[in-house]
């Protein structure tokens, strides 16, 4: 049975449709008409094709078919209808085709152009110039090759375009007119190059430059003297994009061209030459024309070569000044510069050479650091201060800042002041290392360290007060308490007294202790000043400072301050005395002069303290006839912080001074007279046996009190040997308080006599052992005490024999004292070792967290094999990205990684590569089988062991990796801070409380 040809149009068989198509053609009626029409939509282009020959062969009578079908939806179906409707070219297909010219699809207008375009009518052509200005490129692009096919037929409408005025001439129509017109145009376009605005001219040189043909060449030659900068860049750009067939045309041009001009000119042959250009700059170099030898010097510095550095070096040699400081300037600027050239001439015996050489190098700073330094170190005068005066123009370098410093004490007045200078410029740069030299040994760095400081000014004081307010480097802080003390600026002080308000001891402690050696008058001065603040903390730790002030030459300036009117601020100048090693005898008379001023006890016991530990024969007698003209009570307060010195010279006078003035002392001042003569015969403990037997009551309990201060147990026998049996009750139960201790002796026949003697005065023991029971905090030897009062028949205060820790047990203040002094000694101790974590295990790291969003869910449904698959291949790809970059994998926990890096930036170079890798490994298999990772960075400080790291850092890091998201990587602010911000793209990713942190975290996102 045969098929009709409705159904063989619809056949894939080539020879079916076609016989189809064939059969249609001739049947010839607007049905067959409609079936060839739709084979326009078929999927086969060549099917497509043939149906459109088809419809073209049918005659002009098939336009209006076409028209009613005309539809848009399906876009290859409504391209080959508007191909037939530009193809029969009648005025009732153009029309509909035309209107299409303006359709909102850039695609469709693409389509009409192509068929209005089909034949070449000037009507046709007038159609599309507007479409020269469509806003889509592709469609400009697209007008302009139909237009150009046009040929010579529209270059009089294009003319004519050209020549009517208009703000915004249309620079698609001039490329076009060159282009169809070619040469023959060129004479006109110079007419209205001439008279034609900025816009014009630029749209005339861009089409000359794709035209090329000599006489356009001969034309952007001309342009070359236009007066728009942006027209003559634009020519050489055409020169340079025409190549080796400009060479001839420019270099004729050359000798007949103004200085402009033969600038560009060498410019654009030595951009197209490179190297190869070299024998047109040396005949350039010939020339006695001074202007030719900078142009040629300038188009050196342009070429890569050392040929071109050499020459450039021997331009330096040029009698003409002129000529040979531009060849150093340009050598200063040229890129890829060989320094090892430079520093073969830097040994030259032409002294103009070399420093010419020198300002080059110092021009270049970073680049030639070492040569630098090497002529700052061991050149001559002139020579450094040349380079001196060339490095005040250069970026500073930390390593060029050191040495500038030790110039400061350069023996030469004029390399210093330069030196000073040159640290001036840098500001801010130079602000630490100026600090630190502030107590160098030298004084004449000292004295410029300080006028450096000064002629920064504010800038100074605003970058220090940062560093000692946001703590940010520690260990210049106690330089910077030093600098800012010194500088006379309003803001400079009162930094560091806000600094001793707001921190606590803890910090003020490490800070002060570590300030060096004060070696300026002027922050004396400024210390004296302040020791009036009304913050009782701020003047003690200013007057810590004071200690540090000891050198001779700012001794009298500290001793001024015992002028003061002020009691607290003399106080404060004798507290920071005291602890000055190797006062001379001078220096010892101001303080024993101070003796007849100060009217408090505690300034004149701070002033005694000082003089008892320099055993000068003035001192000694100043302070004994101090003591003789004393009240009593003053003169044996005095006496104890005399003889708590241990000094024998004092000691001796001391002793002697009692004697004269025994008949003072009452029973009210056994205590500290029995003190005194502890110290007096620490080393000879017999004379105060002897005093034992003494008549005088009061000198016999000073002796008992005095042995409490020596251990020995020989002391104990003559105690209980010397006293009189009749002995008064006080002075007994006195001395059953001094044996106490030695009832715990490890010697048994000592315990056994003191348990004796203890035991023979019977109930009079009970009151001095419950004494003496309460300093005690074994409970043990409590006990043992409490024993022995209740084998005399005494009676003990319950709370005596309360378990230890029940309730505290009042100390002595010699046991106070023993505490304190050890509680210090275990702060000293804590202090070294966190000293010790501080510089062997504490870094400044990037820590990394990743994992695999979705893992939990996922590993709860799979297989373990196939879970195990997926972790394998999650580690073959994170694990050579964290080697690349060197990140050590400390931990890793199922999906999860634990990563640490040394260098902030490989930190994100690493996670954008695993993002990456992992965006080309999920677009190669199946949606099942991606990995979805998130990635968390923090930075800071943490303390680092072989397989951990700890400290708050990596806590924010773990916390900040919560909130991501898939294919997400997170940073913290101070991540951010650490980082070059110019090779990343990262934007704000809002403010977080995070779980365990106390404030807001910023938290921003690197886009990969």
């Amino acid at each position: 049975m045969s098929r009709s040809p409705y159904e063989l149009i619809k056949s894939t068989d080539d020879a079916l449709w076609r016989e189809g198509l064939g059969a249609l053609l001739i049947e010839h009626t607007p049905e067959s008409g409609a079936a060839i029409i739709g084979m326009l939509c078929d999927k086969a282009w060549h099917k497509r094709e043939a149906a459109a020959k088809a419809l073209l062969e049918w005659g002009p009578e098939i336009g209006p078919l076409i028209l009613d079908h005309l539809n848009e939806q399906n876009h290859d179906q409504f391209y080959w209808m508007l191909h037939v409707l530009g193809q029969l070219g009648d005025d009732t297909s153009l029309a509909a085709v035309k209107q299409i010219l303006h359709h909102r699809d850039a695609e469709l207008r693409g389509y009409a152009i192509r068929a209005v375009a089909a034949h070449k009518k000037i009507e046709n052509a007038r159609t599309l110039y507007p479409l020269l200005n469509d806003p889509n490129w592709a469609i400009r692009k697209l007008v302009f090759e139909q237009l150009l096919a046009f040929g010579e037929a529209v270059l009089d409408d294009l003319r004519k375009i050209i020549n009517t005025p208009s703000k915004v001439p249309n620079h698609s129509v001039i490329a076009l007119f060159v282009k169809i017109g070619q040469d023959n145009v060129i004479e006109e376009l110079r007419k209205i190059y001439q008279e034609g605005s900025f816009a014009l001219r630029y749209s005339i040189v861009s089409a000359l430059g794709e035209l090329g043909t000599s006489l356009a060449i001969d034309f952007l030659i001309n342009s070359m003297a236009d007066g728009s900068w942006a027209i003559r860049q634009l020519a050489a750009e055409q020169f340079i994009k025409l190549g080796p067939r400009v060479f001839e045309k420019l270099t004729a041009a050359f000798g007949r061209s103004d200085s402009l001009i033969r600038y560009d000119i060498i410019k654009i042959l030595v951009e197209l030459l490179g190297d190869k250009s070299m024998p047109l700059i040396q005949r350039l170099l010939s020339a006695t024309d001074q202007e030719h030898k900078l142009l040629a010097i300038e188009n050196l510095t342009r070429l890569k070569s050392d040929d071109a550095t050499a020459t450039l070096l021997r331009c330096l040699s040029e009698p003409d000044r002129i000529v040979a400081d531009y060849a150093a300037d340009c050598l200063a600027q040229k890129p890829n510069l060989n320094i090892e050239l430079l520093l073969q001439h830097l040994n030259t015996e032409d002294e103009n050479l070399r420093f010419q050489i020198i300002k080059i190098i110092g021009s270049i700073g970073g680049l030639a650091l070492s040569p630098i330094i090497k002529i700052l170190e061991s050149g001559n005068k002139q020579e450094r201060l040349f380079l001196l005066g060339v490095l005040q123009k250069i970026a500073p370098h930390p390593q060029l800042i050191e040495v500038l410093i030790q110039l400061l004490g350069d023996s030469n007045w004029p390399v210093r002041n330069a030196a000073a200078n040159c640290l001036v410029n840098y500001g801010e740069a130079s602000v630490t290392a100026i600090v630190k030299a502030l107590n160098d040994h030298s004084d004449d760095i000292q004295f410029w360290s300080r006028k450096a400081l000064v002629m920064i000014g504010p800038r100074a004081v605003i970058t220090l007060k940062q560093i000692l307010e946001e703590n940010t480097e520690p260990g210049l802080i106690p330089h910077i308490v030093s600098a800012l003390l010194s500088m006379n600026h309003p803001e400079a002080v009162p930094a560091v007294t806000r600094f001793l308000e707001s921190s606590d001891e803890y910090r003020i402690e490490a800070v002060m202790s570590s300030v060096p050696s004060i070696t300026s008058k002027e922050v004396v001065n400024t210390i004296l000043n302040l020791l009036t603040h009304p913050d009782e903390k701020v003047c003690r730790w200013l007057a810590y400072l004071l200690k540090k002030a000891d050198a001779n030459s700012l001794r009298r300036t500290v001793f001024l301050g015992f002028s003061h009117s002020n009691d607290m601020v003399r106080y404060y100048i004798a507290e920071a005395v005291s602890e000055w090693k190797n006062l001379t005898e001078n220096d010892i008379k101001v303080i024993a002069r101070q003796l007849q001023v100060e009217k408090s006890l505690k300034n004149l016991r701070s002033m005694v303290m000082i003089l008892s530990r320099h055993p000068y024969p003035s001192a000694i007698k100043a302070l004994q006839e101090y003591l003789e003209a004393s009240p009593p009570t003053t003169m044996l307060d005095l006496m104890l912080v005399a003889a708590g010195q241990k000094k024998p010279e004092y000691l001796k006078m001391l002793d002697q001074l009692l004697n004269r003035r025994s008949e003072v002392i009452t029973i009210d001042d056994v205590d500290r007279v029995g003190k005194i003569l502890g110290h007096v015969y620490q080393d000879h403990p017999e004379g105060l046996v002897q005093g034992l037997t003494s008549p005088s009551k009061a000198y016999r309990l000073c002796c008992i009190i005095a042995l409490d201060s020596i251990d020995d147990r020989r002391i104990a026998f003559s105690i209980m040997e010397t006293l009189l049996p009749n002995e008064e009750a006080d002075v007994l139960c006195r001395a059953v308080k001094t044996l106490a201790r030695y009832f715990f002796h490890d010697d048994f026949r000592l315990k056994g006599a003191i348990t004796d003697f203890f035991l023979s005065l019977g109930k009079m023991i009970t009151e001095p052992l419950s004494e003496y029971i309460e300093e005690l905090e074994n409970e043990i030897d409590r006990k043992s005490l409490v024993d022995m009062i209740e084998s005399v028949g005494g009676s003990v205060d319950p709370e005596l024999l309360r378990p230890k820790g029940e309730a505290k047990v009042v100390l002595s203040d010699n046991h106070l004292d023993e505490v304190l002094e050890k509680r210090r000694q275990a702060l000293e101790e804590l202090e070294k070792y966190d000293e010790l974590i501080k510089t062997t295990h504490t870094l400044d790291l990037s820590i990394m967290f990743t994992d695999v969003k979705g893992y939990t869910a996922f590993s709860a449904k799979a297989s373990l094999s196939e879970v195990m698959s997926m972790l394998k291949q999650h580690d073959e790809i994170l694990k050579p990205v964290f080697e690349k970059y060197s990140g050590d994998i400390l931990k890793k926990i199922g999906d999860a990684f634990l990563v640490v890096f040394e260098n902030h930036n490989n930190a994100i170079l690493a996670a954008i590569e695993i993002q990456r890798k992992l965006n080309a490994f999920n677009a190669s298999v199946a949606e099942e089988r991606r990995l979805a990772i998130r990635i968390a960075v923090n930075s800071g400080s943490v303390i680092r062991t072989e397989n951990d790291v700890l400290g708050d850092t990596v806590n924010l890091a773990s916390r900040l990796e919560g909130i991501g998201d898939a294919f997400e990587i997170l940073i913290s602010e101070f991540t951010l801070q650490r980082i070059n911000r110019q090779i990343f793209e990262i934007e704000a990713h809002g403010e977080h409380m995070l779980k365990g942190i106390d404030k807001p975290v910023k938290a921003y996102k690197v886009k990969w």
